[in-house]
């Protein structure tokens, strides 16, 4: 009888560690995208077009300390800072276009210097399509878009890469 009992309380604990789990990973989900968001719309006037400086792509980052919750709230992100674009409708697709750009973040996160090259395939990926996207919307040209987001976009997920790397030393969640 005692181990019964002993057995259905560890399976409550257990039970209860899993909700608490998943609100957890809900909430960081919910900050990552909040945190993009934010920073999206504050700095909307150079978020977009050619020459954009989309500060809030220093959240990509957070991919280094929670992958799945960076990705998922980056794209959420993405989507909501994107209703705004004065590309219209087709910057939406650009949440599509994110998932395995993070996902180069993602799988190079452990790899010392090497994670900075998943910030650098996560800048060129999204880089061709905003290229793609402002050749065809507005006609401009295509290598130029692409030179002028690369570099942006580079500067800025590497920036963000070495911010969530410093916390995440800080806060003691090396793996």
């Amino acid at each position: 009888m005692g181990q019964e009992m002993e057995s259905k309380t560890e399976g409550i604990k257990a039970k209860i560690s899993g909700e608490r789990n998943v609100s957890i990973k809900v909430t960081l989900t919910a900050i990552t995208a909040a945190l993009y968001i934010v920073l999206g719309y504050v700095f909307q006037p150079i978020s977009f077009l050619g020459l954009q400086f989309r500060v809030a792509e220093l959240i990509v980052g957070m991919c280094i300390l929670f992958p799945l919750e960076g990705l998922v709230g980056n794209v959420i992100g993405v989507f909501f800072v994107n209703l705004t674009s004065p590309l219209g409708l087709i910057d939406l697709i650009s949440c599509i276009v994110n998932i395995p750009a993070l996902y180069c973040i993602v799988l190079f996160r452990n790899k010392k210097l090497l994670k900075y090259l998943g910030g650098i395939l996560y800048a060129i990926l999204i880089s061709i399509y905003v290229a793609i996207v402002l050749n065809l919307v507005f006609m401009l040209p295509i290598w130029l878009m692409f030179i002028q987001v690369l570099i942006a976009e580079t500067i800025l997920a590497s920036l963000g890469i070495v911010i969530f790397d410093v916390i995440r030393i800080r806060l003691g969640l090396d793996t």
